[in-house]
Parts: structure tokens; C-alpha cells; sequence
């Protein structure tokens, strides 16, 4: 399916980068969210901050729809410790 608006064909892989803060976030919450999408590369952590405030992960995930795409951010946003995804 084109979407004009966005100039994609999907379905389409998204590469994100979640940015988490420790003390809240807990890693198997992201985990079990991922079980509803089809994961291209899996959670993996991809490095911290310098003050160790704050982790990154990366995650690859192909989306047949800017809908689908969309709900997924929002469900990573309500996240306990998830402070953004980029």
C-alpha cells in the first residue's frame, strides 16, 4: 500500500531508538509490547549517557501502515521510563 501522504510503500521497516531513564523503566515491558509487531532486529541496548542517566535501545520493526506506526510510538510512550522514541 502507498501512502501519498508520507511518500512510503508499506509494508516498511522503522529503525527506533528508545530513550529510557533506569530507575522506572524495566526492559520486559518493551519486550512484551514487541510480541503484537514483527520485529526485523530484535531489542538491543545500545548505549547509555555519560552521566548514566539515561539508555538507549534500538529495535527494528516493519510497520503495513502509518496507523500502525503511530500506535505503536504512542504504546512505547506510555511505557513506565520511557522518556522518548525516536
Amino acid at each position: 500500500m502507498f501512502d501519498k501522504t508520507q511518500g512510503l510503500e508499506y509494508p516498511a521497516t522503522f529503525h527506533f531508538r528508545i530513550i529510557t531513564e533506569p530507575p522506572g523503566f524495566v526492559e520486559a515491558d518493551v519486550v512484551a509490547l514487541l510480541e503484537a509487531f514483527k520485529v526485523v532486529a530484535p531489542l538491543t541496548l545500545s548505549r547509555g549517557s555519560s552521566g548514566g542517566r539515561y539508555l538507549a535501545y534500538s529495535v527494528s520493526v516493519e510497520m503495513r501502515s502509518r496507523e500502525e506506526m503511530h500506535g505503536f510510538d504512542a504504546s512505547l510512550k506510555k511505557v513506565s521510563g520511557v522518556r522518548m522514541v525516536l
